[in-house]
């Protein structure tokens, strides 16, 4: 399976996607935020040069009331009508509102404010100049009122009046212009700004789509690929483990019958050996009598001699058979040591494989200890094995001491009837000796039983392992059908 660089990346993905659009909305959010003030900003100017606009109008008022008073007051010296008194009054009171409202306009530039002053009193010095006259024309002084109407201070008031209009009309068309000046520098600042943030939004976005397809979609895609690939390899191993459990089964199964052979082997022996024993009790009895029946114990000891010789023969057949068991459980272990290390392998590679494999890893854990249970009943197998072993060639030792014994005993019983005690001596030997096959056959008959019992866990697990091996491969194909639909969504 080919090696996969192992990338460390400052993000992940739970963090690129809040980040990467945290990251813009921010932009937007600074944007729209600067794009406001701007606004206000440009909205406070524009309210400015409404303001000052009204200060224009409100100057021109000022000087339309002074000109209307002073027309006013003109009509009233001429005629003498109260109603150009009344007008007049009304103009004056106008004057004060429209000054009023120029000193609150100009309240915040300290150079119109001073202007603004200086344009009040010299209106109030008009409208002194104005009443002065009024009041001598009250009095019926004509004369004076002339001459007051011929001064020049009249025309001098008038004249610093019109100066400080102007003046205050150049202020105010001056900070006009710096005010339209700074509103369009700001509103082409506001514009820059918007067009700049869009872009740099854009940009932001295109950066961070760059940055989650290259750091994160890539990687995703090579680590779908390379579970994909390593899925591939378990299925294939998990496929030839299968073959290797079905033909373990098969070896066990063979194994099972075998033994079962051997069982039947050694419950014959056990019978024969119990018949021989019933022959060896015979074969006293028939010495106790004497000379008469010397004939007949010859025979029984030589028919003793065979069956002990048959005896040894099926003792040696079960040593053959016991090597066999032998075989096939180091078959077995070894059988079960390959399958943990199998296991072992797709362990590992479950753990490398990541979240998505671990029940694929749990399975592999549990076939391991399947594994360490068929070494350790073949363990015990060898061990019954030995024991069954020791046991035949004990039986093996003890049959070639009875044949030795029974051909002594047809040699002495041959030689002489003297010999008759020791023959008896002899039998009873046969006697407790054939007891001892029959015992030992027993116990040979029983270890075989476990053996049996043995093979039939092995079998049992064996087929546990193919019934684990089929639902690792099942979630093998869940995992490729799994790493597929991530292929597919990249």
């Amino acid at each position: 399976m080919p090696e996969r660089k192992n990338v460390k990346h400052p993000l992940k993905v739970d963090q690129i996607v809040p980040i990467g659009f945290g990251i813009v909305l921010i932009l937007i959010g600074i944007v729209i935020t600067i794009s406001q003030i701007s606004k206000a900003k440009l909205i406070k100017m524009q309210l400015a040069n409404a303001q000052k606009f009204e200060v224009k109008e409100l100057l021109a008022q000022i000087e339309n009331d002074l000109i209307d008073g002073e027309t006013e007051q003109r009509g009233y010296l001429i005629t003498r009508d109260e109603n150009y008194l009344e007008r007049y009054e009304a103009r004056r009171n106008t004057f004060k509102r429209h000054a009023e409202s120029l000193k609150q306009l100009v309240n915040s530039e300290q150079s119109q404010v001073t202007t603004t002053n200086e344009i009040v009193n010299i209106a109030q010095k008009k409208f002194a100049e104005l009443d002065e006259a009024i009041a001598l024309k009250k009095l019926g002084k004509d004369q004076e009122v002339l001459a007051v109407l011929q001064s020049k201070k009249g025309q001098q008031i008038t004249d610093s009046l019109k100066a400080k209009l102007v003046q205050m009309n150049q202020q105010h068309q001056q900070i006009l212009a710096q005010t339209k000046q700074a509103s369009d520098q700001f509103q082409q600042f506001s514009t820059i700004l918007d067009w700049g943030g869009w872009v740099v939004s854009v940009a932001a976005g295109i950066s961070i789509s760059f940055y989650v397809v290259r750091w994160i979609m890539q990687p995703i895609n090579e680590a779908a690929n390379a579970v994909s690939t390593s899925s591939t390899n378990i299925a294939a191993t998990i496929l030839q483990q299968e073959r290797t459990i079905v033909q373990q089964s098969a070896s066990v199964n063979q194994t099972t019958a075998t033994v079962e052979q051997v069982g039947a082997f050694a419950t014959e022996s056990a019978k024969q050996a119990e018949t021989s024993a019933e022959g060896v009790q015979q074969a006293l009895t028939l010495t106790e009598k004497g000379v008469s029946t010397v004939a007949l114990t010859v025979d029984g000891i030589s028919e003793l001699r065979n069956q002990v010789m048959a005896i040894a023969g099926q003792a040696a057949h079960l040593s053959q058979q016991t090597s066999q068991i032998s075989k096939v459980s180091l078959l077995v272990a070894k059988f079960a040591t390959q399958t943990n290390i199998l296991a072992l392998n797709a362990e590992v590679e479950a753990v490398k494989a990541g979240e998505e494999a671990t029940g694929f890893g749990m399975i592999a854990k549990e076939i391991r200890n399947l594994a360490d249970q068929s070494n350790e009943s073949a363990a015990q197998i060898s061990l019954l094995v030995d024991q069954v072993q020791g046991a035949i060639d004990s039986t093996v030792l003890v049959t070639q001491e009875g044949t030795r014994k029974a051909d002594d005993g047809i040699k002495l019983a041959q030689e002489t009837g003297d010999a008759f005690t020791n023959i008896a001596d002899a039998v009873k030997n046969i006697f407790f000796n054939n007891e001892k096959i029959v015992l030992t056959a027993k116990q040979q008959a029983a270890a075989v039983q476990q053996i049996i019992s043995a093979m039939n866990n092995i079998n049992l697990g064996a087929k546990e392992t193919a019934v684990a091996i089929t639902q690792i491969k099942n979630a093998t194909v869940e995992l490729n059908e799994t790493v597929q639909n991530l292929q597919d969504l990249i």
